[in-house]
C-alpha cells in the first residue's frame, strides 16, 4: 500500500500548525477508575503519575504525592496511550501529523518507511521524543529490487536514486546500511503489486531469507510489505517477524492462521487501508463527524475525501481471515498505513479499531492490539502498559472501550511522558 501512500503524501502543503498547549511536568492522581492495563480490566483502581513515569497503581492506600491534581477517575477507563503500528509521515508537515496523532490519544506510531532525503530529520524527531508530538520509531528505507515497489514512487526511473538490491550476497551490507542510518527495524518489500495494474520486479525469495537473516543477526526485526496470500506465506515461512498488511481476495487458505502461528509471527491487518482499496473507504463518514473533524489538522482533511485507485478488488475474506489468526492466537496489531487515501492520522486508528471488532476480535483485544501488543512486537519495553514504574504515555475517557469500542472516542484527557496534553481543536 506504501506507493498510494506516497502519492497523497506528495500532495502535502508545507504544515504551518502550531504545536499542541501542554501543562508543567506536575504529578497526578486518578481515583476510582477503571484500569485496562494492556490487557485486562481492574476496576477501581487509584493511578499516580509523577516525574513523567507511573508511579503507583493500586487501591485507594496508595501514597500520593503533596500538591497532585485530582483528575476525577469514577465512570472512566484509565489506558495506555494507543499506538499505531503503521503510518508513513510527509515530506513536509511530519509534526504536524504527529500532532495529529496525539490529539487522538496516539503517543506512539511506528513509520513503515523514510526515504534516505527525510530519514536525518525523522531520527531527528524520534530523538526529541516532544511533549506535543506522538514518539515514533521508523524503518527507514525499505528493501525492495531495482525497479520494484515503492521504487516507482520515488524517482525508481532513475537508477541508485534508492538504495535496492538484487542478489542475497547483497542483503548483509544493505541491512548494515540501515542501521548505520538509524533504522530502528528492517521492512521488506515482497509484493510486485499486480492486483493493483502491472507487476513490477520483487525480490525472490532467496534474496528475501537472506535480508531477514541479516536483519536478525544485527538484532534487528524484519517486517514484511505483501500483497498475496502466497507471498504472506513466503515471508513467513523465510523467518520474517511480522506481517504489514493482510491481504485482499474473496477466499482464505483454511489453514493460514495455524501457519502464522507455528511461525510466531505478529501481523498488522490495516483493515482500513485495505477496506479503501477495496471501495469502502472510511473517510466520508469520518469526514460528517464534527467531534473529529474538530482534531483533523486543515492540510490533512482533503485526504479523508480522497478515493483510492480503481481496482477490483475484493475484502470478502479479511474477516475469515481475522478469525483465523484470533483462533490461533497470532498477535493481531492495530495499524492504519495513514495518510492512504481515505485516512487520517489518530481519528483512523479508532475506526481501525472498530473494524478488527467487526471481524472478530472482542473490544477488549483490540484495545490490547493498539497497546501491549505493539510495544512487544517492536521490543518497546518502556511503554504499553499500566504498571509502576512504565512511562506514563496514558489516556483516559469517558465510558468502558473494553465493553464498547466507540467509547475510545470519549477522550478526557491525554498524558505524553506525564505531562497532560490540551487537545487543540
Amino acid at each position: 500500500m506504501a506507493f498510494r501512500t506516497m502519492l497523497a503524501v506528495l500532495l502535502f502543503a508545507l504544515s504551518t500548525s502550531m504545536p499542541l498547549a501542554q501543562s508543567g511536568d506536575s504529578a497526578y492522581v486518578i481515583r476510582n477508575v477503571r484500569v485496562f492495563d494492556g490487557e485486562s480490566v481492574i476496576e477501581r483502581q487509584t493511578v499516580v503519575i509523577s516525574d513523567g513515569r507511573i508511579a503507583a497503581v493500586g487501591d485507594s492506600s496508595v501514597a500520593v504525592p503533596a500538591g497532585a491534581q485530582e483528575i476525577a477517575g469514577e465512570g472512566r477507563t484509565l489506558l495506555p496511550g494507543l499506538m499505531d503500528a503503521h503510518i508513513h509521515l510527509p515530506l513536509f508537515g511530519a509534526a504536524g501529523a504527529l500532532q495529529q496523532n496525539l490529539a487522538f490519544g496516539v503517543t506512539t506510531a511506528i513509520v513503515m518507511g523514510t526515504n534516505q532525503q527525510g530519514m536525518s530529520q525523522v531520527k531527528q524527531i524520534e530523538a526529541a521524543d516532544s511533549f506535543d508530538a506522538a514518539s515514533i520509531l521508523t524503518a527507514g528505507p525499505v528493501a525492495t529490487v531495482p525497479g520494484g515497489h515503492p521504487a516507482q514512487m520515488e524517482g525508481g526511473a532513475r537508477p541508485g536514486s534508492i538504495p535496492t538490491l538484487s542478489a542475497p550476497g547483497e542483503a548483509d551490507a544493505f541491512v548494515a546500511a540501515r542501521q548505520a542510518e538509524g533504522s530502528d527495524f528492517i521492512k521488506i518489500i515482497y509484493d510486485d503489486i499486480a492486483s493493483y495494474g502491472k507487476a513490477l520486479p520483487m525480490l525472490d525469495e532467496a534474496t528475501f531469507a537472506a535480508l531477514v537473516k541479516a536483519a536478525h543477526a544485527r538484532g534487528r526485526i524484519a517486517v514484511a510489505h505483501i500483497g498475496t496470500e502466497r507471498h504472506a506465506r513466503g515471508a513467513i515461512a523465510a523467518g520474517v517477524d511480522g506481517l504489514a498488511h493482510l491481504f485482499e481476495g474473496t477466499a482464505v487458505s483454511p489453514d493460514f492462521g495455524q501457519f502464522a502461528a507455528k511461525h510466531g509471527v505478529f501481523v498488522i491487518p490495516t483493515l482500513s487501508t485495505l477496506y479503501s482499496g477495496c471501495g469502502k473507504p472510511d473517510g466520508p463518514s469520518l469526514m460528517q463527524d464534527a467531534e473529529v473533524m474538530k482534531h483533523v489538522k486543515p492540510q490533512f482533511r482533503s485526504l479523508l475525501d480522497m478515493s483510492s485507485p480503481p481496482a477490483k478488488l475484493s475484502c470478502a475474506a479479511l474477516p475469515q481471515t481475522i478469525r483465523q489468526l484470533v483462533a490461533a492466537r497470532v498477535p493481531v496489531l492495530a495499524g492504519t498505513d495513514a495518510p492512504y487515501p481515505g485516512l487520517t492520522y489518530g481519528a483512523s486508528l479508532h475506526r481501525e479499531l472498530e473494524h478488527l471488532v467487526n471481524a472478530g476480535l472482542t473490544p477488549a483485544a483490540a484495545l490490547t492490539a493498539a497497546t501491549s501488543a505493539v510495544a512487544r512486537a517492536f521490543r518497546m519495553n518502556d511503554r504499553g502498559r499500566i504498571r509502576t514504574g512504565m512511562r506514563a504515555d496514558l489516556l483516559i475517557v469517558d465510558g468502558d472501550p473494553s465493553k464498547q469500542i466507540r467509547d475510545i472516542r470519549n477522550i478526557v484527557a491525554i498524558w505524553k511522558r506525564g505531562v497532560r496534553v490540551q487537545r487543540a481543536a
